[in-house]
Formats: structure tokens, C-alpha cells, sequence
């Protein structure tokens, strides 16, 4: 199995479109630009964190996540990747994961590759991306408590 992070742009896809469009288990194709792939091509079952930066936007963090599909190239040869997403998609999107520990981890993923789509992502970073997703969806994870958040936090 594979992981995967998959870079939007704010001012090309704002996070506004994102809620809107995108809902937990529906299908979607989209292109992927540059791509830092490790040797490696994702494949159908794989896992992909879908993240925007800080960057010329207001909304910054980890807005959800989705299964692979399918990973093709069109007729003119550019890439595309078709994914499905899950939950906690729909929370994501309007909570992002954003503290200390999402934006260390995006960094080193992106490494010196800051500006480009599509990354490999390590088992162990993959793991952290779930820990921080899960820490943030019961609420333990963020200083600003979002509707996830108990009393004992």
C-alpha cells in the first residue's frame, strides 16, 4: 500500500470550492502537475491526504483524505489521479488540521519541492498524518475546539 499528499492551490481551487464540491464517497478525476513520486506510481487502494498551504491563503491545512482509483495519463500525457473520499473528509473541510505538528509535517514532505501537486509520503509520515487527523477530530489536537471537542479536553 501506498500514501500519498496531494497539494491544492487557494487562489486556483479555493478552499470554498472544496467544501462545496467535494463530499465523502463520490468519484473524482484531477490532473496532477508537478509530481515528487520517489521511484514510486500510486495504485488503486492507495491512500491520498489532500492539503492546502498557508501561502496566499487565509484557510491553511489538511482538508480531507481519499482511496486511489486509478492513476492515468490522458491522450496529451498529462497524469491524472481518480480517488474516492472518505471520512473524516466532510469534518476536514470545514475544520482543517492546522497547528504546529500539520505544518511540520507538510514541510517535510514538501521538502524543497514546496510549490509542486503530488508527493510520495513515507509509511511513517502516513502515520502521523492519521494520528494528527484523528487528534484533531476528537478534538485533542487543536488550541481553537472545534464541535469535536469534549469536556475533558
Amino acid at each position: 500500500m501506498g500514501y500519498w499528499f496531494y497539494q491544492l492551490n487557494q487562489q486556483r481551487w479555493p478552499p470554498e470550492r472544496f467544501r462545496i464540491e467535494v463530499w465523502e464517497n463520490e468519484r473524482w478525476s484531477w490532473t496532477v502537475g508537478r509530481a515528487v513520486l520517489e521511484g514510486e506510481e500510486p495504485k488503486p487502494g492507495d491512500s491520498v491526504a489532500f492539503f492546502y498551504a498557508k501561502a496566499k491563503g487565509s484557510d491553511p491545512g489538511f482538508f480531507g483524505w481519499a482511496i486511489i482509483l486509478e492513476w492515468y495519463r490522458d491522450h496529451d500525457g498529462n497524469r491524472h489521479i481518480s480517488f474516492r473520499p472518505v471520512a473524516p473528509t466532510n469534518y476536514l473541510k470545514m475544520y482543517p488540521w492546522w497547528n504546529d505538528e500539520a505544518q511540520r509535517l507538510s514541510g517535510e514532505i514538501r521538502a524543497a519541492v514546496k510549490q509542486g501537486t503530488f508527493w510520495w509520503v513515507s509509511e511513517e509520515q502516513w502515520k502521523r498524518i492519521r494520528r494528527g487527523v484523528a487528534h484533531w477530530v476528537n478534538g485533542r489536537g487543536s488550541e481553537e475546539k472545534g464541535p469535536g471537542a469534549t469536556s475533558r479536553d
